[in-house]
């Protein structure tokens, strides 16, 4: 099944407010059930480095690209703030390019 995976950092400061959103998000069934409404399966992944903390998102389906792409454009006005103040992602800019998969043990 095709899958796409990112990486955003969680800002300085913002560990606190990330991570209470994602108490949010695992408490609301209507968070899930707008991934599966896109035609995907989304896992989130925290990871700690020496140069900060980053969200680390897969997305699996069929065309996890495009279901990326509609989860942007649905995106409540409360999360995309959220994105904006955690992420630095700005919902209504120009998407950054997407990640390239340059290795796949399987292929």
């Amino acid at each position: 099944m095709p899958m796409l995976a990112m990486c955003m950092p969680i800002l300085p400061g913002k560990l606190d407010k990330w991570k209470a959103m994602m108490e949010q998000v695992n408490s609301t069934p209507d968070f899930a059930k707008s991934r599966e409404e896109a035609g995907v399966h989304e896992r989130s992944f925290f990871q700690q480095t020496p140069n900060g903390d980053f969200l680390i998102i897969t997305m699996e389906g069929d065309d996890p690209t495009a279901s990326w792409a509609q989860i942007m454009s649905t995106m409540p006005p409360e999360f995309a703030e959220f994105a904006a103040e955690v992420h630095g992602l700005d919902v209504n800019a120009p998407p950054p390019p997407l990640p390239e998969l340059f290795f796949d043990s399987r292929a």
